[in-house]
């Protein structure tokens, strides 16, 4: 059977959540997409994670870690339907990520809202507000974090994605089904050092 490589960064990490859609998908290991940044932005379109979904923005000297699956070609369209590609949420490109267990380079496919945002989100500041279209809830970061540890990312970004500032909404159906109790993240935004946090620091 045809397959392809696709490149997880956000709550695709997890397989409880990967599998609900796409049941062949099979974790390869860890991946890095360089030149790339983590973000945040809600566009108005879906509502289903009470928060804004991630995206990747190019960002020269930036990294983004991930997961990196195989998944049977006869579930690309079930993945296009999850990332709501025709209703414009989503589209999918082709990237090269760097396979951190076999030290090779996979070509592989990956997702990027349509409505890409238009500053860094890292980089607001506590005198800045971050309304509800520039964070993600408790849960969805809850899902990055553990799909982040499932996968074996690096510590150093395991940890930075624990900082990220979130807005305290929850989706409690999500957090049981996909067994998020034990996830510990920083406190919410108004709690929670504001420091700039763009990820470039990871070797490897």
């Amino acid at each position: 059977m045809n397959k392809f490589f696709y490149f997880g960064y956000g709550s695709n990490m997890l397989a409880a959540r990967m599998h609900i859609r796409n049941p062949s998908a099979r974790r390869i290991g860890v991946g890095k997409l360089k030149d790339y940044r983590l973000d945040f932005h809600y566009d108005g379109k879906d509502n289903s994670w009470n928060g804004a979904p991630a995206t990747i923005v190019p960002m020269k000297g930036a990294q983004v870690f991930g997961t990196i699956w195989e998944v049977d070609q006869c579930h690309l369209k079930s993945l296009d339907e999850q990332e709501g590609v025709s209703y414009g949420i989503y589209a999918p490109i082709n990237v090269t990520v760097d396979s951190l267990n076999d030290k090779r380079n996979i070509e592989c496919r990956v997702y990027h809202l349509c409505d890409q945002p238009k500053t860094d989100v890292h980089g607001l500041n506590c005198n800045e507000e971050a309304s509800f279209c520039r964070l993600p809830s408790t849960t969805y970061l809850k899902v990055i974090v553990k799909g982040a540890e499932e996968t074996g990312l690096p510590s150093e970004y395991i940890k930075w994605l624990k900082q990220i500032r979130h807005n305290d909404n929850h989706v409690h159906e999500m957090e049981s089904k996909l067994e998020l109790a034990e996830v510990k993240l920083a406190e919410a935004i108004s709690k929670v050092s504001c420091d700039r946090l763009t990820f470039n620091s990871v070797k490897g």
